[in-house]
């Protein structure tokens, strides 16, 4: 009789718009009308998207009366052959894996047993929860900007777990990742774990084996950071961070790419890092992504012809003369064409002084 007489249009209105005691008085009446032959009417009216609403505590109207009512509907809908799958795709898991796993919610375990309803393993309930404390974890990261936030995020890549969904297979063993972080983070992975190939059905990665473990583990930590994880303090790392994600930068993207934030912080790092002692490691490291940092480089080049007396003293001159000969010649001619210059510049000075001393003239000479 209450259905018969127009009462859910009533009620999904209170429950998308009324005040909190309006929403929470709703959804107990949508409680007690969602069962049995009148459950088809309840979803018809539209009732589920608000209720989903309520169930997460973090919207606006969520209390514990409002929240307890709201996981009700969605157990009963979701225990329905013919519902289940509109449950899923409308949101519920998100929404009621918050509520289950947010500490201090009123209706945590009402939204567990929702969870079991449309859930129909343990594991996928616990994915469903990893999933959603991850959404977590990066809005308060995003929100806060703090480093601890960042760290945090970071650390969850490590030796394998249960929590883990993705296996990256280093040289020196294996690495546990987040599928969810890794696709948020950067287009190239987004498309390798979600694109629908065979790879994406895969949860074990065989990294790019031109790069050291090191150089991985470092780049995995950022992209758990969104590119904001402290950098690695050892310079060969950073050096291969940077050829690293310069190649996943170039994957196209619609969004945000954290590769791309490593690279400019790596940049930023080494370069006002560079002195006589390094200059040339980094551009032996550097010339074949010569194009992705091309500031980088040509700073480095900079210091070289600063410091080529020390520069053609280190142990790195034989390999880059090795592998870049060309690179090398234009150094040593750049040296000769100073030397030649300042050759010029002294014989200058001596004609000018004329009738000076022999003395003077030697003096200047050997200067």
């Amino acid at each position: 009789l209450i259905v018969e007489a127009g009462a859910l249009p009533l009620l999904v209105k209170l429950l998308r718009t009324g005040t909190e005691l309006g929403k929470a008085e709703a959804a107990r009446a949508t409680s007690r009308l969602a069962q049995g032959p009148f459950l088809l009417r309840v979803v018809n009216a539209g009732a589920l998207p608000p209720l989903i609403a309520l169930v997460c505590p973090l919207c606006a109207g969520s209390k514990a009366g409002a929240g307890n009512n709201a996981c009700l509907v969605l157990e009963r809908t979701a225990a329905d052959p013919r519902f289940c799958e509109l449950v899923r795709e409308l949101g519920a898991v998100g929404a009621l894996a918050t509520a289950a796993h947010m500490s201090g919610c009123g209706w945590a375990d009402k939204a567990r047993a929702a969870l079991h309803a449309i859930c129909p393993t343990q594991d996928e309930i616990e994915r469903a929860l990893m999933a959603t404390y991850l959404e977590n974890c990066i809005l308060h990261a995003q929100r806060d900007a703090s480093a601890s936030c960042f760290e945090s995020l970071a650390s969850l890549a490590g030796p394998v777990s249960k929590g883990h969904d993705v296996v990256f297979r280093l040289s020196d063993g294996e690495i546990g990742c987040s599928r969810l972080l890794l696709a948020r983070a950067s287009p190239y992975y987004e498309k390798y774990l979600f694109g629908g190939t065979a790879e994406s059905a895969s949860v074990v990665v065989e990294p790019d084996p031109d790069f050291s473990s090191a150089a991985h583990r470092a780049l995995i930590g950022q992209l758990h950071a969104l590119g904001n994880a402290p950098l690695p303090a050892e310079l060969d790392v950073r050096l291969e961070l940077i050829c690293l994600a310069a190649k996943l930068r170039d994957a196209p993207s619609a969004g945000p790419n954290a590769a791309a934030r490593v690279l400019e912080r790596c940049e930023r790092a080494v370069r006002d890092s560079l002195c006589a002692d390094n200059c040339l490691a980094v551009l032996l490291q550097l010339k074949p992504c010569a194009a992705d940092v091309p500031e980088l480089v040509d700073a480095a080049h900079a210091v070289v012809a600063e410091n080529v007396a020390a520069v053609l003293k280190q142990p790195e001159w034989k390999e880059f003369r090795k592998q870049y000969p060309d690179s090398a010649s234009d150094i040593l001619e750049d040296i000769t064409l100073k030397q030649a210059s300042l050759s010029e510049e002294q014989a200058s000075v001596i004609a000018e002084l004329g009738g000076g001393s022999g003395t003077t003239h030697k003096r200047l000479r050997a200067a």
